[in-house]
C-alpha cells in the first residue's frame, strides 16, 4: 500500500506536542499539508516538521477549506479550537477523508448528532483523540475489569485539580470553547473512567460548575501559555473554573468527577481514577491494584507506566485508516460523552437533576 496522505488542521500546542511528532516516526505517512490562519506560526511549523521527518516542507494553507479542495488527503488531524471542530470533521467526511479529531467530538449535542450521523454515512474513519485510552497503564486496567477480575464496578471516582492552572488564550472563552475545565480536562477525566467502566448507560446526572476564582494574578506562578502570540492574554473569561458531576447509570453504577482550573486545595500532579467492584479494586495515579487472595486483603503495583501514549493513539488511528476497523474511540461514544458534558452543564444551570 502507498504511504498515506495526511493534513493537519491547526497547529497550535496539541499538534506541536502529540499529532507532528507522531506523524514524523511513521514512514508509512506523509504529511503533505498544514491548514492554520496564522501564517507565520504555520510556516515554521511547516519548516521545522520538515526538518525533523526529513522529508518535503508540507504546503501550507490559511484555509481548511482550501486545502481539503486542492489536496488529495487519505486523512486530516484536526487540532483546532473546540467550537470548530463539528464544521471541520464535516467537511472533510464529505470529502472521503478519515478524521482523528481531538476532543472535545462537539461542544453542544445536536452539532454532535450530525457529525455522528454524516461520519456514518460516509463510511470513514472518524476517531475522537481521547489519548489517556492509549496508555499502557490504562491497557492494563482495562484488561482487569473486561476480565471480571474486580467482578462487578459498582462505583468509580475520578478526578484533576489543578491549584492553579487555568490555560492562555481561548480557552476561557465559552463561546469558543464551550466550557471551562469540563471541557478542557475533565472531558479526559470522564471518559476514560466512563469507558473503564464498560460505557454504561447514563441515566441521571447531577452537575455543579462555578468561577469561584476565575482571573488570580499571582506572583511565582507558572501560567499555561497560549501556542498563539495573539492570545497571551484571558482577556475573555465567561467559563467555569471548577466543575463536579455525579452520574447515575442504567446499571446501578455510580460515578462522581471533580476537575478545577483553579481551586484553594492540594493540587493533582495527574488524573486519578478510582474504581470499585465486588471482587477488587483498581485506583490509577498511583496504579494500584486491591484484591482478597488466600483469605486475605492483597495490594499490589504492576509494573507498568504511561508509556508513548500519543504514538500508541496515531498508530491506532493509522491502522484503523488501513484497515477500515472501527477506532477505540469512535464517534458513537463521543456523542455519549458529549451527551453527558451537555448534561452536567444543564443540570448546574438549572440547579436540578437531569434525566437522560
Amino acid at each position: 500500500m502507498s504511504k498515506l496522505r495526511v493534513g493537519i488542521i491547526g497547529v497550535g500546542s496539541i499538534a506541536k506536542v502529540a499529532h507532528l511528532p507522531s506523524y514524523a516516526k511513521r514512514d508509512d505517512v506523509d504529511v503533505v499539508a498544514f491548514a492554520d490562519p496564522e501564517h507565520e506560526r504555520v510556516v515554521e511549523e511547516a519548516r521545522t516538521f520538515a526538518n525533523v521527518a526529513k522529508c518535503p516542507e508540507p504546503v501550507v494553507y490559511a484555509d481548511a477549506a482550501q486545502m481539503l479542495e486542492n489536496e488529495t488527503l487519505d486523512a486530516v488531524s484536526i487540532c483546532t479550537p473546540n467550537s470548530s471542530h463539528v464544521g471541520l470533521a464535516i467537511e472533510a467526511a464529505r470529502r472521503g477523508v478519515h478524521v482523528l479529531l481531538e476532543k472535545p467530538m462537539a461542544t453542544n449535542l445536536e452539532e454532535a448528532k450530525q457529525l455522528a450521523k454524516i461520519s456514518e454515512e460516509s463510511g470513514k474513519v472518524l476517531m475522537v483523540g481521547m489519548s489517556h485510552r492509549y496508555r499502557e497503564d490504562v491497557e492494563l486496567m482495562k484488561r482487569y475489569v473486561d476480565g471480571q477480575d474486580l467482578g462487578d464496578v459498582y462505583y468509580a471516582k475520578t478526578r484533576i485539580l489543578r491549584r492553579r492552572g487555568t490555560p492562555r488564550g481561548w480557552f476561557t472563552d465559552l463561546q469558543i470553547a464551550g466550557g471551562g475545565p469540563l471541557m478542557d480536562i475533565g472531558v479526559h477525566a470522564l471518559d476514560l473512567t466512563w469507558w473503564l467502566m464498560g460505557c454504561p448507560v447514563a441515566s441521571r446526572v447531577n452537575g455543579y460548575l462555578r468561577r469561584g476564582i476565575g482571573h488570580d494574578q499571582l506572583d511565582y506562578i507558572h501560567a499555561w501559555k497560549a501556542s498563539s502570540s495573539g492570545n497571551e492574554h484571558n482577556e475573555i473569561y465567561t467559563t467555569e473554573d471548577f466543575a463536579s458531576a455525579f452520574i447515575r447509570f442504567q446499571n446501578g453504577c455510580v460515578l462522581q468527577m471533580e476537575v478545577s482550573w483553579s481551586l484553594n486545595g492540594p493540587q493533582d500532579d495527574a488524573l486519578k481514577v478510582e474504581l470499585f467492584g465486588t471482587k477488587g479494586g483498581l485506583s490509577l495515579d498511583p496504579l494500584r491494584i486491591y484484591t482478597t487472595n488466600h483469605h486475605a486483603l492483597t495490594e499490589f503495583v504492576p509494573t507498568v507506566g504511561m508509556g508513548p501514549f500519543y504514538q500508541r493513539e496515531i498508530d491506532h488511528f493509522i491502522r484503523c485508516v488501513k484497515s477500515g476497523s472501527a477506532p477505540c474511540s469512535d464517534a458513537a461514544q463521543g456523542l455519549e460523552i458529549v451527551k453527558l458534558l451537555t448534561a452536567i452543564s444543564k443540570s448546574s444551570d438549572e440547579g436540578r437533576e437531569i434525566e437522560l
